[in-house]
């Protein structure tokens, strides 16, 4: 006979039976009974025909997904490239399924006006552009430079806030710590930090795609093999043979350890985006990985500084124009991983343009350069669609009455407002030092009780951007630095292949700094004839001319019509390459019709692109992008034309 024993009460559902049981444990343990009845049921069902299939392909099914799972978790776990290849497409994925998602439904759905499609698209840029560049910046590497590329050459083609989200990008990336830095250089070089350099910033002065810079002293130890490219072998690049290079202040550019395991992941992603959402620049893509290679090996760099800087001594513009930093190896410590460089002081061509920007913009009563610029990208948009080509500057592109009459008296009334902006922002400078030394002096005699509101005013320090560049001549520093890189692709054949304006100084004589020869590009000497001969017919609007060499050359090019062979359309596309932005209407055959040239360029295919032409429109993109980036549009073809004609007529030409 049962005997049931109440030791709680009910409530509280403990209540046990026989051998101390619980009844919640009784009755888990029922449930559980039922549940496994259940389940050999079902499989005892599936045993039976037909349902044996099924059981089998389920349990080969759930095999499949739990190894499918495993290893999914064991990839991201343990290897990098995959790991970066989900953080890519999973940041990217969304946004192009959003933006092709906007399009459809207002096309198919909502069937809404163009204006109202165009509002969409504009808030779907805004909350794209810093999404965008935070997973560039996350990811680092060769998104970055791809990042840098198009914060210069799409001045006036992509959305302005793209373009504000990118320029940051021009400064560089978030830094690695010193700690990692130094087992690098030690790793590479097989030697202590402390017997190579007698001070090394922990701070750098940037950090860039691959790689970042800092600055040091070398430890005097009377090494020889220093070769400065000035042919003394001093060691301090001034010709004097005193050698009182060794101790100098120098830059040491260390690169990133997972660069080149990350590069062929980076490329396969882009190219497969690239082949996703516009398969017509496969090719390009191709051609920038190709290029990206050599980047890996700063000793292929090194040889590069050396190779143009004589070139450009040869030339005459170097150093008296030019200065391109003397490569430094006393004690062997250039490596493919390390390379250090003489040291040169100056302003970064991105931060002239923006204190230049921030001084119009001041003197003309913005707020910032930032407001100034939502103004000249309109107007340069609106020039490119009249034909693009030089410009008369910042102060013509703002139009307006003021802007006009300084245009009609010419440069010296933009002489003389440069000066004005640069000594109204002194002005204001000094105004705001008073103020803020005044609630100093104001909180001291209170006791720290009175604290007055400055209203927002800005408090310059020594080396702000706005005060280092305010006497910078920009239509001359763009013009030199235009005139050296036509000598460079024409004349050598060897060019530097990335002068974003993060990658050029103005030093404090006037000179430019020309930073980063890992990207160099190389042509033939038949390459660069055909070069010369098409900027020299770009320059004369010789559009017959400019049609033949690309045909001779090889270049085709295909649109829903068939073959491109219409020679304003080949001269157009040229245009882009070595001349301007143009974004006027193209006249098709004997001017009787015209096209858009978005439409144009959306429906054109390039299937044979001739090497020479990758290169000379990627350079040509860069310092048309560089020059509207300052608003300052250029003709190319005109800045180059003596470089190409003397080539030409030259006859002895370097193999």
């Amino acid at each position: 006979m049962c005997k049931t024993i109440i030791s709680a009460p009910p409530s509280k559902s403990t209540v046990n039976i026989r051998g101390g049981a619980s009844v919640s444990t009784v009755s888990f343990a029922a449930g559980l009974n039922d549940a496994s009845q259940h389940f050999a049921k079902f499989f005892n069902e599936l045993a039976k025909p037909p349902y044996r299939k099924r059981k089998i392909i389920l349990l080969i099914f759930l095999a499949i997904v739990a190894s499918c799972a495993v290893l999914f978790a064991t990839l991201y776990a343990f290897n990098r490239g995959f790991r970066r290849t989900c953080q890519f497409w999973s940041n990217t994925s969304p946004l192009v399924f959003e933006y092709r998602f906007i399009k459809f439904k207002s096309k198919y759905i909502d069937r809404c006006s163009d204006a109202e499609f165009q509002h969409r698209i504009k808030l779907f840029h805004e909350r794209s552009a810093p999404k965008m560049v935070q997973m560039i910046q996350s990811l680092g590497g060769i998104y970055v430079k791809f990042g840098q590329m198009l914060s210069t050459v799409a001045a006036g083609f992509l959305d302005e806030a793209y373009m504000n989200a990118l320029r940051p990008l021009q400064d560089g990336v978030p830094p690695r710590n010193i700690k990692q830095i130094s087992q690098i250089i030690e790793r590479s070089t097989g030697k202590k930090m402390a017997d190579i350099f007698a001070s090394f910033d922990e701070k750098p002065v940037g950090a860039a795609s691959i790689a970042q810079a800092h600055r040091a002293t070398l430890r005097k130890s009377g090494a020889s093999n220093i070769y400065d490219g000035d042919g003394d072998g001093d060691g301090d690049g001034d010709g004097d043979g005193d050698g009182d290079g060794d101790g100098e202040e120098v830059i040491v550019k260390v690169q990133y350890p997972e660069v080149a395991e990350l590069f062929n992941v980076d490329f396969n992603n882009l190219e497969l985006i690239t082949r996703f959402l516009n398969p017509d620049n496969m090719n390009l893509v191709r051609a920038l990985r190709k290029r990206h290679e050599n980047e890996l090996d700063f000793t292929l760099e090194a040889e590069n500084l050396r190779e143009c800087t004589r070139n450009m001594q040869s030339h005459g513009v170097e150093p008296r124009l030019v200065r391109i930093p003397r490569v430094r190896n006393e004690t062997g410590i250039c490596t493919q991983h390390v390379l250090v460089m003489e040291y040169l002081r100056g302003t970064s061509l991105a931060d002239a343009i923006e204190g230049e920007q921030n001084l119009i913009a001041k003197a003309l009563g913005k707020k910032d350069a930032r407001e100034l610029r939502t103004i000249l990208m309109k107007r340069m948009k609106e020039h490119f669609e009249r034909g693009g080509g030089a410009g008369d500057g910042a102060l013509s592109m703002l139009g307006g009455q003021k802007m006009r009459l300084l245009q009609v008296a010419g440069p010296f009334a933009a002489k003389v407002f440069r000066i004005y902006a640069g000594t109204k922002g002194r002005l204001d400078d000094i105004t705001t030092r008073l103020r803020n030394l005044h609630a100093k002096l104001i909180k001291r005699l209170s006791g720290g009780k009175f604290q007055p509101s400055l209203n927002g005013s800005i408090s310059h320090r020594d080396g702000d951007p706005d005060r280092r560049t305010s006497h910078v001549n920009m239509a001359r520093v763009l013009k030199t630095l235009v005139h050296v890189h036509g000598l460079q692709m024409i004349k050598d054949g060897t060019y530097n292949a990335d002068p974003h304006p993060g990658n050029v100084l103005v030093l404090p004589d006037g000179r430019l700094g020309l930073l980063d020869y890992g990207m160099v590009g190389r042509l033939s000497d038949d390459e660069r004839k055909s070069v010369a001969k098409t900027v020299v017919a770009l320059s004369r609007n010789d559009r017959q001319e400019t049609a033949r060499i690309y045909g001779e050359s090889g270049y085709k090019a295909s649109w829903k019509e068939g073959e491109i062979t219409d020679v304003n359309v080949i001269h157009r596309f040229a245009t882009f390459h070595l001349d301007r932005i143009d974004l006027s209407p193209v006249n098709i055959g004997n001017g009787k019709e015209k096209i858009e040239i978005m439409t144009l360029l959306k429906s054109t295919q390039e299937r044979t692109v001739p090497d020479w032409v990758n290169q000379a429109r990627r350079l040509g993109g860069l310092l048309i992008g560089v020059a509207s980036q300052a608003a300052r549009p250029i003709s190319l073809a005109n800045e180059w034309e003596s470089i190409a004609l003397e080539f030409l007529s030259e006859g002895k030409h370097k193999k």
